[in-house]
Protein backbone atom coordinates (compact mmCIF):
# COMPACT_ATOMS: atom_id res chain seq x y z
CA UNK A 1 0.00 0.00 0.00
CA UNK A 2 1.51 3.51 -1.33
CA UNK A 3 1.15 6.60 0.95
CA UNK A 4 -2.60 8.20 0.13
CA UNK A 5 -2.24 12.02 -1.01
CA UNK A 6 -4.00 14.40 0.75
CA UNK A 7 -7.42 15.30 -0.76
CA UNK A 8 -7.76 19.17 -0.47
CA UNK A 9 -11.17 20.52 0.85
CA UNK A 10 -13.27 23.07 0.56
CA UNK A 11 -14.11 23.42 4.44
CA UNK A 12 -15.78 27.11 5.10
CA UNK A 13 -19.62 27.18 4.98
CA UNK A 14 -19.22 31.00 3.86
CA UNK A 15 -16.00 33.10 3.24
CA UNK A 16 -15.13 34.98 6.54
CA UNK A 17 -15.60 38.74 6.78
CA UNK A 18 -13.01 41.11 6.31
CA UNK A 19 -12.99 41.48 10.14
CA UNK A 20 -12.75 38.20 10.92
CA UNK A 21 -9.84 38.11 8.50
CA UNK A 22 -7.88 40.56 9.68
CA UNK A 23 -8.83 39.25 13.40
CA UNK A 24 -7.71 35.70 12.67
CA UNK A 25 -3.72 37.27 10.42
CA UNK A 26 -3.58 39.48 13.54
CA UNK A 27 -3.89 36.17 15.85
CA UNK A 28 -1.89 33.88 13.02
CA UNK A 29 1.03 36.95 12.66
CA UNK A 30 1.35 37.21 16.50
CA UNK A 31 1.61 33.12 16.81
CA UNK A 32 4.73 33.70 13.88
CA UNK A 33 6.56 36.25 15.70
CA UNK A 34 6.46 34.19 19.46
CA UNK A 35 6.34 30.78 18.16
CA UNK A 36 3.66 30.50 21.01
CA UNK A 37 0.26 28.52 20.49
CA UNK A 38 -1.12 30.60 23.78
CA UNK A 39 -1.13 34.59 24.04
CA UNK A 40 -2.56 37.45 25.63
CA UNK A 41 -3.96 40.13 23.59
CA UNK A 42 -4.67 43.66 25.18
CA UNK A 43 -8.66 44.30 24.34
CA UNK A 44 -6.97 47.63 23.53
CA UNK A 45 -5.28 46.50 20.97
CA UNK A 46 -7.92 44.97 19.57
CA UNK A 47 -10.23 48.28 19.67
CA UNK A 48 -7.42 50.16 17.54
CA UNK A 49 -6.83 47.09 15.31
CA UNK A 50 -10.46 47.31 14.49
CA UNK A 51 -10.39 51.93 14.39
CA UNK A 52 -13.20 51.53 17.47
CA UNK A 53 -13.98 53.18 20.66
CA UNK A 54 -13.96 51.41 23.77
CA UNK A 55 -17.16 50.88 24.27
CA UNK A 56 -19.35 48.27 25.54
CA UNK A 57 -20.87 48.03 21.96
CA UNK A 58 -17.18 47.93 20.79
CA UNK A 59 -16.40 44.93 22.89
CA UNK A 60 -19.76 43.09 21.79
CA UNK A 61 -18.51 43.62 17.95
CA UNK A 62 -15.36 42.25 18.85
CA UNK A 63 -16.41 39.16 20.85
CA UNK A 64 -19.12 38.65 17.45
CA UNK A 65 -15.70 38.50 15.32
CA UNK A 66 -14.20 36.08 17.55
CA UNK A 67 -17.45 33.63 17.53
CA UNK A 68 -17.27 33.83 13.90
CA UNK A 69 -13.44 32.94 13.42
CA UNK A 70 -14.14 30.18 15.90
CA UNK A 71 -16.60 28.41 13.63
CA UNK A 72 -16.29 24.82 13.73
CA UNK A 73 -14.91 22.98 10.49
CA UNK A 74 -15.20 19.33 9.50
CA UNK A 75 -11.92 17.47 7.89
CA UNK A 76 -12.60 14.28 6.46
CA UNK A 77 -9.66 12.01 7.03
CA UNK A 78 -7.38 14.02 8.48
CA UNK A 79 -4.27 12.49 9.69
CA UNK A 80 -2.53 14.43 12.93
CA UNK A 81 0.67 13.03 14.43
CA UNK A 82 0.39 9.88 13.27
CA UNK A 83 -3.58 9.59 14.26
CA UNK A 84 -5.69 9.03 11.38
CA UNK A 85 -9.29 10.59 11.77
CA UNK A 86 -11.85 9.53 9.48
CA UNK A 87 -13.98 12.89 10.60
CA UNK A 88 -12.66 15.56 12.43
CA UNK A 89 -14.31 18.86 13.85
CA UNK A 90 -11.41 21.66 14.62
CA UNK A 91 -11.79 25.06 14.94
CA UNK A 92 -9.04 28.20 14.86
CA UNK A 93 -9.09 28.67 18.59
CA UNK A 94 -10.02 28.79 22.11
CA UNK A 95 -10.08 32.43 23.70
CA UNK A 96 -11.63 33.70 27.13
CA UNK A 97 -12.52 37.00 27.60
CA UNK A 98 -11.40 38.96 30.82
CA UNK A 99 -11.33 42.40 32.09
CA UNK A 100 -8.08 43.69 30.03
CA UNK A 101 -7.16 40.96 28.08
CA UNK A 102 -8.51 38.05 25.79
CA UNK A 103 -6.39 34.41 26.75
CA UNK A 104 -6.39 32.83 23.06
CA UNK A 105 -4.92 29.05 22.39
CA UNK A 106 -4.67 28.84 19.03
CA UNK A 107 -5.22 25.14 17.88
CA UNK A 108 -2.23 23.18 16.45
CA UNK A 109 -4.32 20.68 14.30
CA UNK A 110 -5.85 23.78 12.55
CA UNK A 111 -2.60 25.36 11.68
CA UNK A 112 -2.31 21.59 10.09
CA UNK A 113 -5.57 22.06 8.77
CA UNK A 114 -5.24 25.48 6.84
CA UNK A 115 -1.67 24.31 5.80
CA UNK A 116 -2.58 20.85 4.10
CA UNK A 117 -6.34 20.64 3.44
CA UNK A 118 -7.98 23.81 3.17
CA UNK A 119 -8.94 24.86 -0.83
CA UNK A 120 -10.19 28.08 0.53
CA UNK A 121 -7.47 28.56 3.70
CA UNK A 122 -7.16 32.14 4.54
CA UNK A 123 -4.64 32.61 6.53
CA UNK A 124 -1.43 31.90 4.42
CA UNK A 125 -3.69 33.22 1.40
Amino acid sequence: MGIQPVQKQKLLNEPLSDEALKLGRAIYNTYLENEELEMQINISKLFKLFKLNATNDSLAYIKSIFMELTEPIIVKNFKFWNNIYPMRIVTFCIYRFHDDYVDIELSEEFLEVEKTYMIDNFLTN
